[in-house]
């Protein structure tokens, strides 16, 4: 597969192109990602593909798995039990999902063999939106068509950077991630760079937060560092973490959802509400080449139950 360059303009949607054609810490509280490393048997039946946006709607969870025509959702009060997860078909193939307005905005394309640098790699040939009231199947209808550009450009604005911005409660700032620079931000100020020393998280993906840690998704697994109150300085940049190796270790953090979070009117994800251990954590993972076709998916942090599959 063609390798691309990850510092060029919206490295995620780049990257989303070629993946859909193709712990330690600072103090005691750390028995989820203990979880993730003991973990020994993960659950076969999964949700799979790659997609790079949760959405809550209608008090259901959405996510666009990036599979022929299907989106799937589930009732958020039904999180603290795994599965359950109800497809919802829905026009060609879906890429992105948003939520504005008390409107799901769904994004898709149609795939069509690439050339040049992208020689042998099916590519969109434009990208169509859909909207709908309600998020079920036969409520769709066409709104606006794209055209195709591997930088994203043309693409409206909502489905692009969606989890890459966190607000702990109570918080003026925000912490954040630059794709482009491969920064991380709390407010305005850089406090750590996914290259920095020893740090080589690879790429920064996506971010999500309880009300005590921030959840860092990589292009090499699942981060994470404890949140300050409204303030944060380089003495608590996660400059010692590790990756959660048993089960997302070389493999790339699409997108994080931590159910109960909310979006405000700065894009940016709320951290209220529960403390990490008590909070249902969603991650979707991908890798590279076959060798990780089987673990490609869904998965979710419950507690009591721990990391396991979604289906």
């Amino acid at each position: 597969m063609t390798t691309m360059n990850l510092r060029k303009p919206y490295k995620p949607f780049r990257m989303l192109l070629l993946l859909l054609a193709g712990i330690t810490f600072f103090s005691c509280h750390d028995s989820i990602y203990e979880d993730i490393n003991k973990e020994s048997s993960i659950g076969e039946d999964r949700i799979k593909g790659g997609a790079t946006s949760f959405v809550k709607f209608n008090g259901c969870i959405y996510v666009a798995p990036t599979n022929e025509g299907v989106i799937y959702r589930k009732p958020e009060v039904n999180c603290y039990s795994r599965g359950g997860w109800e497809a919802v078909s829905c026009p060609n193939t879906p890429i992105f999902l948003a939520e504005e307005g008390g409107i799901l905005y769904m994004l898709t394309t149609i795939f069509q063999d690439g050339s040049g640098d992208f020689e042998g790699i099916n590519l969109p040939n434009g990208f169509y939106e859909y909207i709908s009231s309600t998020g079920n199947s036969d409520s769709w209808f066409f709104r606006a068509s794209y055209v195709y550009d591997k930088e994203g450009t043309h693409i409206p604005s909502r489905y692009k950077n969606q989890h890459t911005k966190v607000r702990p409660n109570g918080s003026s700032s925000a912490y954040s991630i630059d794709t482009n620079s491969n920064v991380l931000y709390w407010g305005n100020t850089a406090i750590l760079l996914a290259d920095q020393n020893d740090v080589q998280v690879g790429s920064w993906w996506c971010l999500a937060g309880t009300s005590d840690q921030l959840i860092m998704g990589t292009s090499t697994g699942l981060y994470h560092m404890q949140i300050g109150s409204t303030d944060i300085n380089d003495d608590v940049a996660p400059n010692t973490l590790s990756t959660a190796k048993s089960i997302f270790g070389g493999m790339t953090i699409l997108a994080l959802y931590v159910a109960g979070t909310t979006r405000d009117s700065t894009g940016a994800w709320s951290c209220s509400g529960q403390p990490e251990i008590n909070s249902v954590i969603y991650a979707f993972a991908t890798g590279p080449g076959s060798a990780y076709a089987a673990q490609n998916g869904l998965y979710s942090y419950i507690p009591g139950l721990g990391w396991d599959s979604e289906y």
